[in-house]
């Protein structure tokens, strides 16, 4: 609908710039005609209706092992990169969120998030947990009820010591979970149902995200092996190929893995982005791939791996047949170096565009 608006737009502009001339009849009688000739005048651009503006929501998925502690840096600015370059583009972020890869004791829930419908938050989250360690306590389970309102609305400057918070709190290392994609279609499954309480890290994801919008879009960020390989029964969610259930339509064309409070979306208007580590490839040209980017740092090699299984190379396939576009993938090397500019703008417009076919 919103391509048509554009076309009728111009359109219109291209019919206010013309006028008609009657030509008188041709001497064999002939019959009259109707020229249109252009009329170099301007049209006011606030004259002409305008499009819609596009909007998103992000929804990051990150592997918050312990081992993630040493990356909150690289993953803040890979959120923050990327969220940046699609606004750039002309696609506003309605709200962002982050979901842990495994979850923990409480299921899927929301961990931290950002949208323009939620208060300020009251302080920073840099602040709370100076003033929290002065007296001794870090601990993110008892930091909760505490950081829950700055958690809920979260500022650029507060995404790295969140993340750093989060991994180390070592309750999302997915212990005895092999399925990769178990926490994030619950979590979906789940969008209209209320949140936890605040001390149990509770943040409301039915307000977050209650309804679509032109695209909604889902960011893995996955610096270490997969536990699954697709297809395979490790991998399946009650019985079923996560590939299946990311299709999965309802009778009116939106997809079931989502429960928006109000209205759903389709299948080709939700995009998933894996940034994260080769598969398929051995320790050693893993090594030699990331040494050879630019400014990588060498310090972080403990903490990343290739992974021996395959999951996002034929998931990505299979949305990508069925609806182009919908699977897009980045080397996690590639953006934790000193040079990542080029591969995020790849990346953004590559999500950016799908939008605008909306």
């Amino acid at each position: 609908m919103k391509t048509k608006s554009r076309l009728l737009a111009l359109l219109l502009a291209s019919v206010a710039a013309s006028c008609t001339i009657i030509t008188p009849p041709s001497p064999d009688g002939g019959m009259t005609k109707k020229v249109f000739v252009p009329v170099p005048f301007p049209v006011r651009p606030d004259a002409l209706p305008q499009p819609p503006p596009l909007s998103a929501s992000v929804l990051f998925v990150a592997n918050l092992a312990r081992s993630s502690v040493n990356l909150s840096s690289q993953y803040a600015a890979i959120m923050t990169g990327f969220l940046s370059y699609l606004g750039s583009r002309g696609l506003s972020i309605a709200n962002m969120g982050l979901i842990p890869t495994y979850g923990d004791q409480y299921g899927p829930r929301l961990l931290l998030g950002r949208s323009g419908s939620n208060p300020a938050p009251p302080s920073s989250l840099a602040l709370l947990l100076a003033a929290a360690a002065a007296n001794g306590n870090t601990d993110y389970q008892s930091l909760l009820q505490t950081i829950a309102p700055t958690l809920g609305n979260i500022d650029d400057s507060d995404l790295q010591p969140a993340l750093q918070l989060l991994a180390g709190s070592g309750n999302f290392d997915g212990n005895n979970q092999n399925c990769e994609a178990q926490n994030l279609i619950a979590f979906g499954q789940g969008l209209s149902s209320a949140a936890l309480p605040p001390q149990y890290g509770g943040i409301d994801r039915s307000a977050f995200f209650d309804s679509p919008h032109d695209l909604f879009i889902v960011v893995y960020l996955q610096p270490l092996a997969r536990r699954c390989a697709l297809p395979s029964d490790a991998c399946n969610v009650n019985g079923r190929s996560p590939t299946d259930i990311f299709l999965d339509t309802d009778g009116y064309g939106g997809v079931t893995w989502l429960t928006f409070t109000n209205g759903t979306i389709s299948p080709s208007q939700v995009v998933q982005v894996a940034i994260a580590t080769a598969e398929g490839q051995s320790q050693s040209d893993f090594e030699t791939k990331c040494k050879a980017v630019t400014g990588f740092p060498l310090n972080l090699l403990d903490d990343v791996g290739p992974s021996p299984n395959l999951y996002f190379t034929p998931l990505l396939a299979a949305l990508n047949a069925a609806h182009p576009g919908t699977g897009q993938s980045a080397d996690f090397c590639q953006l934790i170096g000193t040079m990542p500019t080029a591969a995020i703008q790849k990346l953004g417009s590559s999500v950016a565009a799908l939008a605008t076919s909306h």
